[in-house]
């Protein structure tokens, strides 16, 4: 694979001492034993290398990334460096990578995680970092794998990096970057943490590898001064000397006093290396109080940070006053506003403006009157209120989150067809599938909440083939569209307003343009199974594509070839699918087995319930039967049946999919069938008959 991300080469964060090694190591320690029941941070495999990242176009990385300890490989001395990271994963290697503090005083503010979970100190520690927020329901989701986007998000907060969002419109799928998540890409870019893909795109939505996440952090770590304060030191002492190193023979090089408040990035020794000035220098650690949160300095009666967020449920504006801050809210109308009173603090670090125009919050302004400090939230006018909430927490901290909201939806007649259009408070995109009995299309829109006039909304549609369309909350944080037919539909969609407004077109089904990916199976490098003859798994495969592809355009179908013979990875023939907004994805192999009698058809497809492509399993095992059902037919071979298994193909694709196995290419006869025109035409015929009955009937 080519390096599609910076790997440059850095030196890693210098050890953390006794003091920040005390408070991270037990987490450490933690997650390691915890790879025993099946987790992901795991006990040392190799010293350095791992048996299957020799060659790996990131294998620098990952070694680096072991030795420095916030990565480990398997106990089976693998690595498995394109496995998907969770988010929960992330943050705990955010924490090891970073020596983000424990902080057991934090409460966990989220419904998912209990305090018996693996992952829950690291989601506390995180929390009162400040880097990281949940969903508008109340969630975090931990076992949800992290985006690209979601990773950027994470990490630029961390670090305290802010970014100009038109940097990532370099990218080719700028687009699809979500607004909240726009700053911290371009942060990123900007430092050089973090680049696209060859091909031009960023892959916003891409789940990160561990791979990836080894490169990523090794890029962060090398930025060395724009670390993080791990964290703050008050002054105890009355004159107390900064030194050039950890102890009492080094050089002074400047002296603070009694109430200083210093960040500390580093401990060794009972000694802390602290900013100061400018630069860096080491202060005894008997002559300083050690807070996770940043105290009041000499004199000032109390500091508040206010910030904002974009997680990818909405907004979150957080305040950050000393342990005994006291708040206060009230709210107002025309224009809605949100005041939120702090007494007895002094604004630091912190804009007296900021613009946010996202999730309906125009902008936060922070204001001092009479002693206290006052934080003003003004929301877009509208039809109805921004809807929000609040929520105190332990450390001094005010959370005020404003989820992304669906606030409008017209259906009209259009021509022969129905026009719906939805608008909302961030760019709109959804999962789209299929359901029978009764015959309906189904649009799930992720992280956003259903405004109140909106929550029982349906309308009848006097369409021929029309029956109804309706809205609901369906999950917390998945607004969902239902347009119930009688008859094949196909639809097209139109955006605007950036992307917060778009209109789903639907007509009678017609081949037209209709966009279906077909995927020869191997490739390149990768032959796939031999036959007794020694044919070549891939040489088949791409044989057959390459007719389906042909008969589907003859037809009008838009039929894409993951590749033309070269090869692809696996989750790039995906990506190729989701980014095209294929309707169909179907991967075409051979089977083989070392019984050399086995022979016969089979399909595989993969929709596990209680997962995000659990909503699509009817239309998966519609999609997989048809094929199997029309493969049967033309080739007469024997009917393996349908199978669900976790193919990566079929894990990563957003659109209904399958995997057909033609014939065993192991078995002599059917090897000798497969090579044969006539054999691969009747398949081919079957596969695209299959795919033109699931788009129209």
């Amino acid at each position: 694979m080519p390096e599609y991300l910076s790997n440059k080469a850095v030196n890693g964060c210098s050890p953390l001492g006794r003091r920040l090694s005390a408070l991270v190591a037990p987490f450490i320690f933690f997650l390691a034993f915890s790879l025993l029941a099946g987790s992901f941070l795991a006990i040392p495999a190799h010293a350095a290398a791992f048996s299957d990242t020799r060659g790996h176009w990131a294998e620098a990385a990952i070694e680096q990334a072991s030795a420095a300890g916030y990565i480990k490989g398997y106990p089976d001395g693998t690595f498995r460096p394109n496995q998907g990271v969770t988010r929960a994963e992330f943050i705990a290697i955010l924490n090891s990578a970073f020596g983000v503090p424990k902080s057991p005083s934090t409460p966990l503010p989220f419904k998912d995680v209990s305090a018996k979970d693996w992952f829950a100190e690291g989601v506390r520690a995180a929390v009162a970092a400040g880097y990281v927020g949940g969903y508008p329901d109340g969630t975090f989701r931990p076992q949800q794998t992290v985006t690209r986007q979601e990773a950027a998000a994470f990490l630029a907060r961390l670090l305290k990096l802010e970014g100009n969002a038109s940097i990532s419109l370099r990218f080719t799928d700028a687009s699809q970057i979500d607004g909240w998540a726009r700053p911290a890409v371009a942060a990123l870019v900007e430092k050089g943490v973090l680049s696209g893909y060859p091909d031009g795109s960023f892959g916003p939505k891409r789940t990160i590898s561990r791979a990836e996440a080894a490169v990523i952090v090794n890029n962060a770590r090398g930025l060395g001064g724009d670390r993080p304060a791990l964290v703050y030191l008050l002054v105890t002492g009355k004159l107390v000397n900064i030194r050039s190193g950890p102890g009492t023979g080094y050089d002074i090089i400047g002296q603070v006093e009694e109430g200083d408040v210093l960040e500390a990035v580093e401990e060794s020794n009972g000694w802390y290396r602290v900013r100061f000035q400018g630069k860096t220098g080491w202060i005894a650690g008997w002559l300083v109080e050690v807070h996770e949160t940043k105290p009041p300095a000499r004199g000032e009666p109390g500091t508040l940070d206010v910030r904002y967020g974009q997680e990818s449920g909405g907004i979150v504006v957080t305040l950050t006053g000393g342990e005994n801050t006291d708040y206060s809210w009230v709210e107002f109308s025309n224009p809605q506003r949100l005041v939120v009173t702090v007494p007895g603090v002094t604004v630091v670090r912190t804009p007296l403006e900021i613009t946010v125009n996202e999730a309906g919050l125009e902008r936060v302004t922070t204001r001092l009157q009479s002693g206290s400090a006052e934080v003003v939230l003004t929301f877009e006018g509208g039809a109805e209120p921004v809807y929000y909430r609040v929520a105190k927490g332990s450390g001094g901290v005010l959370q005020i989150t404003v989820p992304y909201q669906i606030n409008r939806v017209e259906a009209e007649n259009a021509g022969d067809g129905v026009d719906i259009t939805l608008g909302g408070t961030a760019p709109l995109s959804y999962n789209s599938f299929r359901l029978s009995n009764p015959s309906r299309l189904v649009f799930d829109f992720s992280g956003f909440t259903l405004a109140g006039s909106l929550l029982h909304w349906q309308k009848q549609l006097s369409q021929a083939g029309f029956t109804e369309a309706r809205l609901s909350q369906y999950q917390d944080g998945i607004v969902r569209l239902v347009v119930e037919v009688t008859k094949g539909v196909t639809f097209t969609k139109e955006t605007r307003l950036n992307g917060r407004e778009i209109t789903l077109k639907f007509r009678p089904a017609s081949l037209t343009s209709r966009v279906v990916v077909i995927d020869p199976g191997h490739g390149g490098s990768d032959p796939g199974a031999l036959g007794p003859s020694g044919v070549k798994e891939k040489d088949v495969n791409l044989a057959i594509a390459g007719k389906v592809a042909e008969i589907l355009r003859q037809q009008g179908v838009n039929a894409l070839l993951t590749h033309a013979g070269e090869g692809a990875g696996l989750v790039e023939r995906a990506e190729l699918a989701n980014s095209n907004d294929a309707e169909v994805f179907v991967s075409i192999h051979s089977n083989s087995s070392t019984n050399s009698g086995m022979g016969g058809t089979a399909t595989y497809t993969y929709a596990p319930a209680g997962t995000p492509l659990g909503l699509q399993r009817d239309s998966r095992l519609r999609l997989a039967s048809l094929l199997q059902e029309e493969l049967v037919r033309a080739l007469g071979l024997r009917d393996a049946g349908v199978f669900e298994e976790n193919f990566s193909v079929l894990r990563n694709t957003s659109m209904p999919a399958a995997l057909v196995e033609v014939a065993f290419l192991s078995n002599p006869a059917e090897e000798q069938l497969l090579t044969s025109p006539d054999f691969q035409n009747s398949a081919a015929q079957a596969i695209a008959r299959a795919i033109v009955r699931y788009l129209t009937e």
